[in-house]
């Protein structure tokens, strides 16, 4: 649990992998930020059910980290494209891009979804 006014239940589930430092230290930055955004927005109200769960999921070369919560989404009409971005968001993205990683949100009254996805593509011999 986070916090002594606000109960947010936090929850991993990770795969077993090794990856370089560089790469650990950029992951642990971005889980970070993306965790404190969903304690300080996710939760407005108080609520018994809260919870966030960072997921690491891996296939070969290729992985995948999610950060989501059962909170409150992003407002209704809430355009990402236009919305100015904060320290956090501009990090989360600079990071990613020196990973080589591409983030998607998935957003819905019932919590949003961040997630960062590293895919190789290697074509078959000819």
């Amino acid at each position: 649990m986070i916090g002594e006014e606000k109960q947010i239940s936090l929850k991993y589930a990770f795969d077993r992998a090794l990856i370089p430092s560089t790469e650990a230290v950029s992951l642990g930055l971005i889980v970070t930020e993306l965790v404190i955004n969903s304690v300080k927005y996710a939760f407005p109200q108080s609520r018994p059910d809260a919870e966030i769960l960072v997921k690491y999921e891996t296939s070969g070369s290729n992985w995948q980290l999610t950060v989501s919560d059962n909170g409150v989404g992003r407002p209704e009409g809430y355009n990402t494209a236009a919305a100015s971005d904060g320290l956090g968001s501009t990090l989360v993205k600079a990071l990613a891009q020196q990973i080589k990683a591409q983030i998607e949100m998935a957003n819905s009254p019932h919590g949003l979804a961040v997630s960062l996805a590293h895919v190789t593509f290697s074509p078959r011999p000819a």
